[in-house]
């Protein structure tokens, strides 16, 4: 074994060295250069540092992977984020618009009501100062007026000869569906025809329509209408025809209410001693637009308003003598009425229709205060 060993120190080299250093010369065909057996060893696979660097590319492939993913579903949470609170902002943006469009609109609104409101309270201002001239001359420009119409729309119950400067005017304001009315007609209308006969007193009749709405087929109105063109045609005429269309069993009322044809107010006309043609005529609605503006302007006159349970306002039947308002509402009984009203007249009871005597307050004094046993 010495000898052996002895024998490979002398130069002999062994048969391993050989075999790889021909493996190796084969292998990579370098003529056997040694830089490139180490470089061979350092560049192979199985080499630490190779290995070490496979590992570590491996590692940072791993790490950039996970940090991909991280960063990817960073970036999904914030663009998630980001979009709802984009959403939250717009509906409240939205909400904001909406809430000041709402806004706008109400203060618009109210507005336009105050405008509205302002302007009512100036007509009614305006009106309540202005309202009962302006109706007054629309009833003056009346393109058809009934003969001999007053300027406060009366109609003479007589003939224009038969008029008397010296004697009291006596003004009755109707509506001929009123009951009232009526029941006043009924307790004046004798006293009334005599004095108008003996020319002692100018009758005026104010037929108004300011009942129509509760009548059936505007009855207020046809009436007046009728009454307005017989007062034309046969002024003379005008008070019969006024107790005809009073007459019980023949006027509608709120007690009844009934829808009267205008052939019926004809026949009332013609009992009245209206000649046939203008009792025919009467009802063709001639003086429709007279009743109206006659109407308006009457109502609006203060001086002839009454207290009406909660209302101060016009109401029917009215009496005026010598253009003032003569208070028969004061009595303690309405059958009191013809005593009364000739009392204040100036006359005493047994001189109504003598035509010698005219009455005291002539034709422009105040009547007479109603005596103190016929008041309430």
């Amino acid at each position: 074994m010495a000898t052996d060993n002895g024998r490979a120190n002398d130069g002999q080299k062994p048969k391993t060295t050989d075999v790889n250093t021909t493996n190796i010369n084969a292998n990579n065909g370098d003529n056997g250069n040694p830089k490139s057996q180490r470089t061979d060893e350092v560049t192979d696979s199985q080499s630490p540092i190779a290995q070490t660097n496979g590992s570590t590319t491996q590692m940072s492939d791993n790490i950039h992977d996970n940090v991909d993913d991280d960063t990817d579903d960073s970036t999904d949470d914030d663009t998630k984020a980001s979009t709802t609170l984009l959403k939250e902002k717009a509906l409240d943006l939205h909400e904001k618009i909406q809430q000041r469009r709402v806004l706008v609109i109400w203060s618009i609104v109210a507005a336009v009501l105050v405008v509205i409101i302002v302007i009512a309270g100036c007509y009614a201002f305006w009106f309540s100062r202005h309202g009962e001239e302006r109706d007054y001359q629309q009833l003056q420009a009346l393109a058809q007026k009934p003969k001999g119409m007053t300027k406060q729309g009366g109609l003479p119950a007589f003939k224009a000869s038969d008029y008397n400067p010296k004697a009291p005017s006596v003004d009755l304001y109707v509506d001929f569906f009123c009951p009232g009315c009526a029941t006043v007609e009924k307790g004046l209308s004798t006293p009334l025809e005599k004095m108008q006969e003996a020319r002692q007193i100018n009758l005026y009749i104010h037929p108004l329509n300011f009942l129509d709405s509760k009548t059936e087929n505007k009855y207020s109105t046809r009436s007046a209408s009728a009454f307005a063109y017989i007062a034309s045609q046969e002024p003379d005429k005008s008070l019969a025809l006024s107790t005809a269309l009073f007459e019980k069993g023949y006027q509608p009322n709120k007690n009844n209410n009934r829808n009267v044809s205008n052939q019926e107010i004809i026949e009332q006309a013609l009992k009245a001693g209206v000649s046939k043609t203008v009792a025919e005529n009467s009802t063709k609605g001639t003086y429709n637009d007279y009743v109206d503006k006659a109407t308006k302007y009457t109502t609006e006159r203060k001086e002839l308003y009454v207290q009406m349970q909660d209302n101060f306002r016009f109401s029917t039947p009215t009496i005026c003598i010598n253009g003032t308002m003569w208070p028969y509402r004061h009595l303690h009984v309405i059958q009191d009425i013809e005593p009364t009203l000739v009392h204040s007249l100036g006359l005493h009871r047994e001189q109504v229709g003598d035509a010698k005597i005219t009455p005291s307050i002539g034709s422009d004094g105040k009547a007479l205060a109603i005596q103190q046993k016929y008041l309430s």
